[in-house]
């Protein structure tokens, strides 16, 4: 018996292009993600399911090549949470 495991891997971006043309492809490829959300049924169908996943593929690798190349204005913010803190009172 033979188990496919499908990965889904980001484009990388981060060889061949600069912050400027990667802050384009970015504008595109959200361009493309809103006319496909405005466009898409609730079919559910395999290729609507498809499409999106290419999408959030190229969107997630652009972002990845964005974070590596200019850290200082892409970085994810970084959120520090305490449990059991509510308004600087101790629960």
């Amino acid at each position: 018996m033979t188990f496919a495991v499908f990965f889904m891997a980001n484009y990388n971006y981060t060889r061949g292009y600069t912050v400027a043309e990667l802050e384009a492809l970015l504008v595109q490829v959200k361009t493309e993600r809103e006319k496909y959300l405005q466009s898409a049924s609730d079919s559910g169908s395999s290729y609507s399911r498809i499409a999106a996943a290419e999408i959030e593929k190229k969107f997630n690798g652009i972002m990845d090549a964005l974070e590596a190349l200019a850290p200082e204005k892409y970085a994810p913010q970084r959120r520090v949470s305490y449990n059991g803190v509510l308004g600087g009172v101790i629960q």
